[in-house]
């Protein structure tokens, strides 16, 4: 994974992407059924941070996570983080892409949450330290889609997420989002797929969307892509030739894993 070239993780990247809005309603795991998002809570804020470690500082990355940056977050008031890698066969190992959400832009006018626990002075020696163990960092914001997106309750274990960082035309926003809500979501439900869409607004491109479909294992990934198993290779192939021509014109993926050990997860959040 070079860079997000937008957020989830990659969202996001992850997300989650993305995974703000599947976990911030903890009632959607009460239903078997994968069900499009149309109905859910409004799309919400996410910070996509994107961190290029040094090769040699892994370990001592990782510890300091662990041992210094998320006893303060969470003294600070921070609830949920998520952190994801991605994986040696597909993508950069030694970046990680951290996931939280927030409010409001206001939210920014104050203290973070790691200053407001260590003080100026302890978040400056923590910025120095932390300085020192990474290459890179690149931070996005971008906002979930869940009225292009789908859950099961498999989103509330994850393992792996194939990212995909979309491209689209100037003026083809509406042909992808259309595409991709009325012909691909139902598709993945029908699979019953947990498949997770933000959209870069700050800090990247603005015309791109990062999906992320989630995955159990690498075996999962085998079976070929979800809409070729649902529907088979000539009718995924006749699925996508609904997308209008020239409406993407970059798309880039790759192979991340969640890091529970290094993320912030309440005990309550579902399993």
């Amino acid at each position: 994974m070079r860079r997000i070239t937008s957020p989830v993780l990659y969202a996001l990247w992850i997300t989650a992407l993305l995974l703000g809005t599947a976990q911030s309603d903890p009632s959607l795991a009460q239903s078997p059924t994968p069900t499009p998002l149309n109905a859910s809570p409004p799309s919400q804020w996410l910070v996509i941070t994107q961190v290029s470690v040094k090769p040699e500082m892994m370990a001592e990355f990782q510890n300091f996570m662990k041992s210094t940056t998320n006893p303060a977050l969470k003294k600070g008031g921070v609830k949920w983080r998520e952190v994801w890698q991605s994986t040696n066969y597909a993508g950069d190992a030694f970046e990680f892409v951290i996931v939280a959400q927030f409010d409001k832009f206001a939210d920014f006018d104050v203290p973070s949450p790691l200053e407001k626990a260590l003080g100026a002075q302890g978040f400056a020696e923590w910025s120095a330290k932390a300085g020192s163990l990474v290459k890179g960092v690149h931070r996005y914001i971008v906002r979930t889609r869940p009225d292009l997106s789908v859950m099961s309750r498999k989103a509330y274990a994850p393992k792996l997420a194939v990212v995909s960082s979309v491209h689209v035309g100037v003026g083809r926003n509406q042909e992808f989002e259309n595409f991709t809500k009325n012909d691909l979501v139902p598709v993945m439900a029908k699979a019953g797929a947990t498949y997770l869409v933000s959209q870069t607004i700050f800090g990247g491109d603005a015309n791109e969307y990062v999906t992320l479909t989630m995955r159990d294992s690498f075996a999962e990934i085998d079976k070929g892509p979800v809409p070729v198993q649902v529907l088979g290779p000539e009718g995924a192939q006749k699925l996508f030739e609904k997308l209008p021509a020239g409406t993407v014109t970059h798309l880039e993926r790759s192979i991340v894993r969640l890091v529970p050990e290094l993320s912030i997860i309440p005990a309550e959040m579902p399993k």
